[in-house]
């Protein structure tokens, strides 16, 4: 029985907590720690069994195999750095970090200790998603010439928000361009790389336009990132945290069209543009399992067999870096 500790008792907390519990057989959730100790007692409440750690200290004291990071961007480093020093295998909410800095540490910390990591890229593990990447990497498109995104959320579009940590570079970093943008970069690059190869060219586009107790977020609410593959196949992705909430991903090639919708998670849409075209089943086999369930899944049964788990820290990294170079493109 693999015991886990979840560092950050916010929103994320609930989904992550569901799967340890959907996967009781294998894991078992034994303490909490959060900064604010009445959130955690909050979240708590109804699970006598569970130790509420007051200092992150105490938390590391407990008898643990595994964490589960889900606390503002900025934290991300010490509290990944702490685990891995004890030993602990590490599943970390994405993106890796506020900085460039913070998520090479992170990767670093993980490798030198030996641990499991696994990074929180969950739209990988949507069932349609994972559907959508065999039937790529399989070539069945045949010459891939276009990926477009769209990832984005609707819920900081409205003013009366206050001013939350998201919205704070010092805490968060960039805006949506890496918080809905790991997601999509990490996607596209696991979809496209082993067809295409390695993402060479990336450049971003970034705008502010909401104001949440009467003054604008330092960072951003939308980006627009496109690229080129070493293939030459382009990248379009749009990313927005002020609406709409759409998830869709849309992939070209000459053979076809595929895309896949969050509207319809358990369904492909591909398009054949001859009546000679190779043999595929695009709504077989599809897991329909919650991405957080399919997640741990992975995460237990890398620490089980001692192998490693991916997307790890290193991705993490590589997705970091690839922003980081569309953020500070002259676009």
């Amino acid at each position: 029985m693999i015991k886990i500790g979840l560092i950050g008792c916010g929103g994320i907390a609930q989904l992550h907590a569901d799967a340890i519990q959907a996967l009781s057989g294998r894991c078992s959730l034994k303490a909490i720690f959060d900064e604010n100790d009445k959130q955690a007692e909050r979240f708590a409440d109804g699970l006598p069994h569970l130790h509420v750690a007051k200092t992150f200290t105490e938390f590391l004291e407990q008898p643990l195999d595994a964490v589960i990071i889900g606390v503002p961007n900025r934290f991300h480093a010490q509290y990944v750095r702490a685990a891995a020093e004890r030993g602990l295998a590490v599943l970390c909410e994405k993106p890796a970090s506020d900085t460039l800095e913070g998520a090479y540490h992170m990767q670093e910390a993980v490798q030198n200790a030996g641990v499991v990591n696994l990074i929180g890229f969950e739209n990988r593990y949507r069932g349609g998603v994972q559907r959508l990447h065999k039937f790529i990497t399989s070539q069945a498109l045949g010459k891939v010439f276009a990926y477009r995104e769209i990832c984005t959320g609707a819920r900081l579009v409205n003013e009366d928000i206050g001013m939350e940590w998201r919205m704070r570079d010092s805490v968060s970093g960039a805006g949506a361009v890496t918080d809905f943008g790991s997601h999509s970069m990490d996607m596209a690059t696991w979809m496209l790389e082993p067809v295409c190869g390695p993402l060479v060219q990336v450049y971003g586009s970034l705008g502010t336009f909401v104001p949440h107790d009467g003054t604008l977020p330092n960072n951003d609410d939308m980006s627009v990132l496109t690229g080129r593959f070493a293939s030459g196949a382009l990248l379009s992705i749009f990313n927005s945290r002020v609406g709409p909430g759409t998830y869709r991903v849309e992939i070209m090639g000459a053979n076809g069209y595929a895309a896949y919708d969050a509207s319809e998670p358990d369904a492909l849409t591909i398009q054949w543009y001859s009546e000679d075209h190779p043999e595929f089943e695009a709504n077989e086999d599809i897991d329909k399992r919650s991405p957080f369930l399919i997640q741990l899944d992975t995460f237990l049964t890398a620490i089980e067999t001692g192998q490693s788990a991916q997307p790890d820290f290193q991705t993490a990294y590589k997705v970091q870096r690839l922003l980081e170079t569309a953020i500070k493109s002259p676009m």
